[in-house]
């Protein structure tokens, strides 16, 4: 195993520990079970931490909070050059298990992918720029089938000439996203391109692609979690602000270790100044 796959895999197991729902419930149930120890208090303290959390994140919304600082990073575009070089939207459109249990997805699953909505309509918009989708798996589909390979058949199947789409299909993250669209594509220094992906992880991944050598990028977020318009909504509602919680949190681990790592240009990567002039965008596609 070589040491970029060894990173990869420890990345996942390290996420299925230090995810929020994972620790809560791991609190929870090591609680219950020194309950019945002679160590019986400290079983007591930890099932009074996991409840007043758990309360805490239903009452209070504490992933909203932590998220919108990302998610204002990068915020949604107005305008658009006339010219673009290039369009990029990145992996992780794709649900692995509902595919490899129930077979290719039909065509009307690209329409609940605010991704791949946007590259559709970017791509239509921009006919004559390069248009590209990067995305592997860390596990294949079936054995055989990568992401790219499935969005290839939903556009396929939704009448897009797939034969004018680049397809990465080797990349398990968001490091070799950039690392190997950039070798696949080779972009020239004056060009400029559009990246797509979801508002919340934007930052990591306009600090990598530029980290790698990518020429001018332009970030085109969509898929807004939080409205920085609106004050944040209190509701009782535990699974919905955990999952908040859960993605922020992602996030800001995901920035700090790709700094660390070198991966990205900066600890909180930001835009770069642009012209003044542009075209009106369209409104960017959003899930909530």
């Amino acid at each position: 195993m070589s040491a970029g796959d060894f990173q990869l895999y420890l990345s996942k197991l390290f996420w299925l520990v230090a995810e929020p729902a994972s620790l809560l419930l791991s609190v929870w149930v090591a609680g219950c079970l020194v309950l019945w120890t002679p160590w019986w208090r400290l079983g007591r303290l930890l099932v009074c931490l996991a409840a007043v959390f758990s309360l805490a994140v239903a009452m209070f919304p504490l992933g909203q909070m932590a998220l919108r600082p990302i998610e204002d990073r990068f915020p949604p575009r107005a305008t658009l050059p006339p010219r673009i070089d290039g369009i990029l939207v990145l992996g992780g459109v794709i649900d692995y298990y509902v595919i490899g249990k129930r077979g290719v997805p039909s065509s009307q699953l690209a329409a609940g992918s605010p991704r791949l909505d946007a590259f559709i309509e970017l791509a239509r918009r921009y006919p004559a720029a390069r248009h590209v989708f990067t995305g592997g798996s860390i596990e294949l589909i079936d054995g055989k089938d990568t992401e790219a390979d499935v969005v290839r058949r939903i556009f396929a199947r939704i009448g897009l000439d797939t034969t004018r789409i680049i397809f990465e299909n080797q990349s398990r993250n968001t490091y070799e996203n950039a690392k190997l669209s950039l070798a696949l594509i080779k972009p020239e220094p004056e060009e400029t391109w559009l990246l797509i992906t979801s508002a919340r992880h934007m930052p990591r991944a306009i600090g990598t692609f530029r980290k790698a050598g990518w020429p001018h990028l332009l970030a085109y977020p969509i898929d807004f979690a939080t409205d920085p318009n609106q004050p944040f909504e209190s509701a009782f509602r535990l699974g919905h602000n955990l999952n908040f919680l859960s993605e922020a949190i992602r996030e800001y681990i995901g920035l700090a270790y790709y700094y660390k790592l070198g991966r990205t240009d900066a600890l909180f990567p930001s835009p770069e100044p642009e012209m003044p002039q542009g075209e009106t965008a369209p409104p960017p596609a959003d899930e909530g």
